[in-house]
């Protein structure tokens, strides 16, 4: 059964768009976070804090009116969370130990792309042709900005990669699953019943992953960020999105992650910036034109102005 979205239709809104790439440089910097942190306390563990960092921040904002959501709902909630948080989280965090921030953004990119054929498969939706160059535009635009990363060839790349497009599937599952089952609940609740479920799925695989490892400076202050910048405020963010879009459109923030995941390992990390930074931003902004519909306001007809005009109350 083909299944319609009166807000899709609407056009995008100079929020959303701002939101958008809100979600890029958090998330973004969320890569290089996890990058800092990671190798130092172990992947599964700081997952799992990110989580409870975020958790806490949501929970303290939320208040008691989240018991009265769970209710009837708390296996939705559990799905969403591992999905959306839990399983991707530690994914990605498995794929920054071995693989550069840039690269492992370059396959999360993969999400609007996962999300469409979801869609598509299984959610009675259709992509028309504006879209599916808007996504083939933003597929090309990542591989420009990362460009042909070399990798040390092995069993680990190997399954650091897979990790990497393990995450964006995930979020494609979740987004859909989201859209569906949550769309009567504001988005700050539906972040921190995400979050808190997603911290509770992810702590038995932490304390199976053993003791976690002595942390750095540098790696707390990078969890303290990646679970308030990049976890508390992002993801009410991102449900305010997807409740105003589609999931397709909404994914569309992973085009944008790649840019600023590499911008702010330029700035943190010094690493060079080429000329293909600047032009996989632009091919980004394009896909994001395409896929949301971006349309410039009509400009009135000099007659419909003449009309206007005559017809205008004086004084």
């Amino acid at each position: 059964m083909h299944t319609t979205n009166p807000a899709a239709r609407r056009p995008l809104s100079t929020i959303d768009f701002a939101s958008l790439l809100f979600l890029g440089a958090v998330w973004g910097a969320a890569f290089l976070f996890l990058r800092i942190a990671a190798p130092e306390i172990g992947p599964a563990w700081a997952a799992e804090i990110r989580l409870a960092v975020g958790a806490v921040v949501l929970l303290a904002i939320a208040g008691p009116a989240m018991l009265r959501i769970l209710r009837g709902r708390v296996t939705t909630f559990l799905i969403v969370g591992a999905l959306f948080s839990a399983v991707p989280g530690t994914l990605i965090a498995v794929a920054t130990v071995t693989l550069p921030a840039g690269f492992t953004a370059l396959l999360n990119a993969a999400t609007p792309l996962f999300t469409a054929i979801i869609a598509v498969a299984f959610m009675g939706q259709r992509i028309s042709a504006r879209v599916a160059a808007g996504l083939a535009v933003g597929a090309v635009a990542v591989v420009v900005l990362v460009g042909w990363s070399p990798l040390e060839p092995g069993l680990t790349t190997l399954l650091a990669v897979a990790a990497g497009l393990g995450a964006p599937l995930s979020y494609a599952i979740a987004g859909n699953f989201a859209r569906a089952r949550l769309a009567d609940i504001e988005p700050l609740e539906v972040a921190t019943g995400m979050v808190t479920a997603g911290a509770l799925v992810a702590l038995p695989v932490a304390l199976l992953s053993g003791a976690p490892h002595g942390l750095a400076l540098d790696g707390a202050v990078s969890l303290l960020a990646v679970g308030v910048l990049s976890t508390a405020i992002a993801w009410p963010i991102f449900f305010r999105v997807l409740r105003h879009t589609t999931p397709t459109a909404a994914s569309t923030a992973t085009f944008i992650v790649p840019a600023f995941a590499i911008a702010w390992g330029s700035i943190v990390l010094a690493e060079p910036v080429g000329v293909g930074l600047l032009v996989g931003f632009g091919l980004i902004l394009v896909s994001l034109v395409l896929v949301l519909g971006i349309t410039p306001p009509k400009r009135p007809s000099l007659r419909a102005s003449s009309v206007a005009i005559a017809h205008r109350p004086i004084g």
